[in-house]
């Protein structure tokens, strides 16, 4: 019965290490770059401090990957999930996307953090430091609206005409 038992844990044992060797969905990087998030926006630097703690881990090259994100089939749905978030948003290249990527970008962030869609929460399971308080969901939809006010200001011309509907 023992050896059994042994055989059992030494064949998933080959297994996870076999499977650790196959990256589906691209491999794991091991040490992400010390590029700033969020470059080229005006931020103040507590919000960009929450930005860093509970989305740059996803949504940025900045990834720390855990040591299970190198065990298969865990490494498989963290490396998609990470590939995924990068491809909607990527904090990292922030300064490379248009000024209307921009505007949609931060509305889509103010709309999730606001309805507590991110982070998500199976994230939060084994990261509770992203976790956000009610304060610092505010914080970071107060700094959506206030930096979609600047970029909607500053691509504005002077000799544009204002197309912009009368307010009544």
């Amino acid at each position: 019965m023992l050896s059994k038992i042994l055989m059992g844990l030494v064949a998933a044992a080959v297994i996870a290490l076999g499977g650790s060797l196959i990256h589906p969905f691209g491999t794991t990087e091991t040490g992400g770059t010390q590029e700033p998030v969020l470059r080229d926006a005006q931020i103040d630097s507590r919000t960009l401090t929450l930005f860093e703690r509970a989305c740059q881990n996803c949504h940025s090259a900045r990834t720390e990957w855990p040591w299970y994100s190198h065990v298969a089939p865990v490494s498989w749905l963290l490396a998609r999930d990470v590939q995924q978030a990068r491809q909607h948003m990527n904090l990292s290249r922030w300064q490379a996307y248009s000024a209307e990527d921009r505007l949609g970008l931060l509305s889509e962030i103010g709309s999730a953090v606001r309805n507590r869609e991110m982070p998500v929460q199976r994230y939060l399971l084994l990261h509770p430091e992203a976790r956000l308080t009610d304060t610092e969901r505010q914080q970071i939809y107060e700094w959506t609206r206030t930096e979609r006010s600047r970029l909607t200001t500053n691509s504005r011309t002077p000799n544009a005409p204002n197309t912009a509907p009368a307010e009544d």
